[in-house]
């Protein structure tokens, strides 16, 4: 029975480290699943937008949402955010993009997510004196091309890495897979006085397929070596959720407001709705406010002229999720 007991406390502590590696930073509806940290909007403009990006998408979060975007560039871009949540939770990400000849873009990208540190226990409840941590990271090369004036194709290739850390062993896995996404320009459909002309303008549509074959295997043979004597392991395949995505925006008012909308249906998950807007207080001041599947975003951003250089520092305040407290996003994108 000894050997039952401790063969059971063995299996709980393992299940609760690889629950706590699929959803770092997963929210309400969403944990559960590998790569929940995905579904969690980045970058300060789209959070602030509800999420609605995927026929916007022409900065730095660009890589995140629809890749396509990034074939209109016309100078180097570097872009960061950071987004400040709780229960200790850390999501950021790094890029720089270079346009190249034939209006198409190619850059880097890297991603972080991680859960911070959670005072492991025994299974009778008392602390152990170790911490458990889980990082998440993907690394990806991004490629854009515009072909003709109606629509653009981007594709991010990418590296995954994650890494459990418990008092008993490590988990480490990776996997590489790839997001493709489209963008149409519909008012291109028009001659250019007609498109002038038009009280909407600026009328696009994302098309995204992300998640494929991503997948993220664990193996806990290290863990049962430190734990028990068998030192047999079981190995577990968590597969990234397969995400379609249908997105509109346009701009109205003479272009000081942008209306964006996205339809997101994920395999295993229920479909998820966001809209958002962004309107133009002179040339430099931004105001955003969104609804992302039920929750309230809002936001400001502003231009900064250095030079021949712009710069978008970007700030998005999102309301409370599961009880889990407001968060903040910072976002900045040069314009080299």
């Amino acid at each position: 029975m000894s050997h039952l007991n401790f063969a059971s406390r063995i299996s709980l502590r393992l299940i609760l480290l690889l629950a706590l590696a699929g959803s770092v930073v997963a929210g309400d509806g969403d944990g559960g699943y590998a790569g929940a940290f995905l579904q969690v909007p980045a970058g300060a403009r789209p959070t602030a937008m509800g999420g609605a990006y995927l026929a916007v998408s022409n900065d730095g979060a660009a890589p995140l949402f629809n890749p396509a975007g990034l074939s209109n560039i016309t100078r180097p871009l570097f872009g960061s955010s950071y987004r400040v949540m709780q229960l200790d939770r850390k999501l950021g990400y790094v890029n720089l993009i270079f346009p190249v000849r034939g209006q198409a873009a190619l850059g880097a990208h890297w991603l972080y997510a991680g859960s911070g540190s959670v005072e492991e226990r025994n299974y009778q409840g008392d602390l152990t004196g170790y911490e458990i941590s889980n990082n998440n990271h993907q690394f990806s090369v991004v490629f854009a091309k515009r072909f003709e004036r109606i629509f653009s194709f981007g594709v991010n290739i990418s590296y995954l890495h994650s890494e459990m850390n418990s008092s008993l062993a490590g988990f480490n896995t990776n996997s590489v897979g790839f997001d493709m996404g489209l963008m149409f320009y519909l008012d291109q459909l028009k001659d250019r006085n007609a498109r002038e002309d038009m009280r909407i303008k600026d009328i696009q549509v994302g098309v995204t397929v992300k998640n494929i074959a991503k997948e993220y295997s664990w193996n806990s043979e290290k863990y049962n070596l430190k734990s028990s004597t068998s030192g047999r392991g079981a190995q577990q395949d968590d597969r990234f959720p397969v995400e379609l995505g249908l997105g509109g925006s346009a701009r109205f008012f003479e272009r000081k407001l942008l209306l964006a909308t996205d339809l997101i249906v994920r395999e295993k998950l229920g479909p998820a709705f966001h809209a958002g807007a962004e309107y133009f207080v002179g040339e430099q001041l931004m105001l955003r406010t969104g609804f992302s599947n039920g929750r309230f975003t809002a936001g400001t951003g502003y231009l900064f002229k250095i030079s021949n250089r712009s710069l978008f520092i970007d700030y998005a305040f999102s309301t409370d999720r599961a009880d889990e407290g407001s968060e903040h996003i910072f976002s900045i994108d040069l314009h080299l």
